[in-house]
């Protein structure tokens, strides 16, 4: 399915490509250009999309649970409501993503890039955003704990609009 997927995007281009609702857990995505692709409602749990080109890539209501973005390039993604549990975000471009509803309790975002991302009601629990660019971001609403780790100590979220959350 990858090699019919790839051959598409080199005939038509990414922007053209809908996987949306199709399942690709635990498959290996790493470097795919999927540039302003319809992935909504794609199962993409447990996947490598290590340096994948996501960027204008619809992906609200996917699951990327446990999924790799190591420096994979979401910049101005849409992922409403995007399942980002676990998730590995190391170095990820996020800039001028929207992150409305998305689950990213336990999610390791370390030295990503969520510069003038919206994160409108996300959750935020657990998550690791240790050295996480976040220049004109917008936290308001969003869920955090105890366990969150900011970009530094001195980092105040209650001051940008979170909330602090400590029920299950």
């Amino acid at each position: 399915m990858l090699d019919k997927i790839k051959a598409t995007i080199a005939t038509i281009g990414s922007d053209k490509v809908s996987l949306a609702g199709l399942a690709f857990a635990g498959q290996d995505f790493s470097g795919m250009n999927l540039k302003k692709a319809n992935l909504s409602r794609t199962n993409f749990e447990k996947a490598n999309l290590q340096k994948a080109v996501l960027s204008e890539t619809i992906l609200e209501w996917a699951n990327l649970q446990e999924a790799d973005l190591t420096e994979a390039d979401c910049s101005k993604a849409k992922m409403f409501d995007a399942n980002l549990q676990r998730a590995t975000l190391v170095s990820c471009n996020l800039k001028e993503a929207y992150l409305g509803k998305v689950d990213l309790r336990h999610a390791n975002l370390k030295n990503a890039d969520l510069s003038k991302a919206q994160l409108h009601f996300a959750d935020l629990r657990d998550a690791n955003l240790e050295g996480v660019k976040m220049e004109g971001i917008d936290l308001r609403w969003v869920r955090y704990n105890d366990e969150t780790k900011w970009p530094h100590e001195d980092f105040d979220p209650d001051l940008a609009g979170a909330i602090f959350y400590v029920r299950e």
